[in-house]
């Protein structure tokens, strides 16, 4: 790609934060920074640690790479900040991003839309004297499907922190409420899906190529992600049509909420064959066992293209 988009724009990489995934976006902004470097693109990281720092962070600068995991850098605070300063920047805009970081809220939108995603219970101040318990289920036989196996999550973290899965005779909703809590005192409560776990990177209007994931444990979780070797990830063999379906449901689930530049959809097929929609990242992972980079490489773009047509795509908002 010709890269003159990119003359007389300061770019820099906002990496770090203050949310429980700041080690893994420490990685991410250090991998995009060299990549950039390579392309011989100018850039500065910029390792935020507060939201205070914000405004001492964009002098000199007119194009942000947002490398910020979880809370402060998914939830829309920096995107919000950074539009008020009219500062070009990678990713979906600060309302897409709230709603995105908040997997209850993105639920209700599936639902309202049809879009299939598993039966929950939102469960608002956990750990409070107000807890308020709501069901979202579609018929009223479906909450035995909450009775049997589920999983507890905070309403608002990534990286799989906080999350439990409850099954008949391994461990109990007290705990998982217990644990979820240390993250978010909105807790969601789903019901737990078997199957396969499929991720879907999105880039501009296109959905790339679907990844399976195949860890070691009972789920996708920290360790699987960023610190196992065992974790066996492949280009996932349906039908076009399964393929087509599957791209529709992730193009529909990402844009129905705002989003846009790029982002990544994680899915489960369960033991039927059918689609169910989990969550949305908005900032998804850029280090060396990151799932976006691994997609794109099945589609023949490398590394340093990955992040250039992101930037593109973010120049091309103005």
């Amino acid at each position: 790609m010709d890269k003159s988009f990119l003359n007389n724009r300061k770019v820099a990489v906002f990496m770090g934060g203050w949310s429980a995934e700041r080690e893994i976006s420490l990685k991410s902004g250090f991998a995009i920074h060299r990549a950039l470097m390579e392309m011989n693109i100018k850039s500065t990281m910029v390792d935020l640690k507060s939201e205070q720092e914000l405004e001492d962070s964009i002098r000199d600068v007119d194009l942000v790479f947002i490398a910020l995991h979880g809370r402060g850098g998914e939830d829309g605070i920096v995107q919000d900040y950074l539009s008020s300063k009219q500062i070009l920047f990678t990713g979906s805009d600060g309302p897409s991003c709230k709603i995105a970081m908040n997997k209850i809220e993105t639920k209700k939108i599936w639902r309202e839309l049809s879009l299939p995603t598993p039966d929950f219970v939102e469960i608002l101040n956990a750990g409070q004297n107000n807890v308020e318990t709501i069901p979202h289920l579609s018929s009223e036989e479906d909450i035995t499907a909450l009775d049997k196996s589920f999983v507890v999550k905070p309403a608002r973290e990534g990286s799989s922190f906080g999350i439990s899965i409850i099954k008949p005779g391994e461990g109990n909703l007290e705990d998982g409420i217990r644990e979820a809590v240390k993250y978010d005192n909105n807790i969601i409560v789903e019901a737990f899906v078997e199957g396969i776990e499929i991720t879907l990177p999105i880039l501009g209007n296109k959905v790339l190529s679907p990844i399976s994931i195949k860890p070691i444990g009972n789920f996708y979780d920290f360790e699987a992600k960023y610190l196992s070797n065992e974790t066996i990830y492949e280009e996932i063999k349906l039908s076009l049509e399964k393929i087509n379906l599957l791209k529709e449901y992730s193009r529909h689930a990402f844009s129905s909420i705002g989003c846009s530049g790029w982002g990544r959809v994680d899915v489960i097929q369960d033991l039927e064959g059918n689609f169910q929609l989990i969550e949305i990242n908005t900032v998804p992972g850029m280090t060396e066992t990151s799932l976006v980079p691994k997609s794109a490489q099945i589609e023949g773009i490398s590394f340093n293209e990955l992040i250039l047509e992101i930037l593109y795509l973010a120049c091309s908002k103005s």
